[in-house]
């Protein structure tokens, strides 16, 4: 994830759920669909942990994009169809 908003997990119609979690040290960000990922808005993962987790009471099919406070930052994802 950089300093500019792009597509982390892509859309997917079989998704019942997904976990994305922030190991890097910046702060990084969530949005969904056609939205932009902006610093300080949307979902918040913090440094080193913070964490969204998706179930199948509050998940979206649509493509999930993220943006960092910093670049280089990395993201474990794991999605479940």
């Amino acid at each position: 994830v950089g300093t500019s908003s792009a597509q982390t997990v892509a859309s997917n119609t079989n998704r019942k759920g997904c976990i994305i979690v922030n190991t890097s040290a910046n702060v990084v960000y969530l949005a969904f669909g056609a939205n932009n990922a902006v610093v300080g808005s949307g979902i918040c993962l913090e440094p080193t942990g913070g964490t969204y987790f998706m179930e199948e009471y509050d998940y979206t099919t649509s493509a999930i994009n993220a943006i960092a406070s910093g670049s280089g930052s990395v993201v474990a994802i794991q999605e479940f169809s």
